[in-house]
């Protein structure tokens, strides 16, 4: 009747997010970095379906909320690097025109 769990339920927090031994880090860390190697090269002529098996290999490696974390980051740094590029192609004098 309590609000005790019973022995056979484990704690939430150990479902969520378990120990991740070194060792799978590094396994994890491999197929991400293979993964995104293989996608940042064929993005760009379309052909990024050529990583799918990376992917689903990174995908079995990795931590869900790892996955989610990475490819948020991914995303970010590549928008950033973006509009990097985008400021460097503006003319110094007209990238600051509106302020006139």
């Amino acid at each position: 009747m309590g609000g005790t769990a019973s022995k056979d339920e484990e704690p939430a927090m150990s479902q969520e997010q378990p120990m991740v031994s070194q060792k799978k880090r590094k396994v994890c860390y491999e197929h991400r970095d293979k993964y995104y190697k293989c996608f940042n090269t064929h993005a760009v002529d379309g052909s990024a379906d050529q990583c799918k098996e990376l992917r689903r290999q990174y995908e079995e490696a990795c931590l869900r909320s790892w996955v989610k974390y990475f490819d948020d980051m991914h995303k970010n740094e590549k928008s950033a690097a973006a509009q990097k590029r985008m400021m460097q192609t503006v003319q110094p004098s007209k990238r600051f025109a509106a302020d006139e």
